[in-house]
């Protein structure tokens, strides 16, 4: 039996869906010119830390975010741990564990 012979010899190409955030924000950087591997995160972190408009929250995380780089082996436990009266309250709040 012979074959028949298509009608387009091209292979069918579906019709492109929608695409990837990978693909949304790799075409978005294209667009505005900026290339991902120069991007400094600790420079986008201090602008937020700087910027008066942004929510306190945000601005404080990025702070902590900027101290834990700049300082990484001092983390936020460890200042905690270092204050006498958190020492203690650790210590009531443990020995309250204990009891119930």
């Amino acid at each position: 039996m012979a074959e028949k012979p298509a009608l387009n010899p091209e292979t069918p190409r579906r019709r492109p869906g929608r695409p990837s955030r990978k693909e949304e924000v790799q075409r978005a950087l294209a667009e505005l010119g900026v290339d991902p591997a120069t991007i400094d995160p600790r420079r986008i972190l201090a602008a937020i830390a700087g910027d008066s408009s942004a929510p306190a929250g945000a601005r404080v995380a990025a702070c902590r975010a900027l101290m834990a780089v700049r300082d990484p082996e001092r983390s936020e436990d460890s200042v905690v741990a270092g204050d006498a009266v958190s020492v203690r309250a650790q210590q009531l709040l443990a020995a309250r564990r204990k009891v119930n």
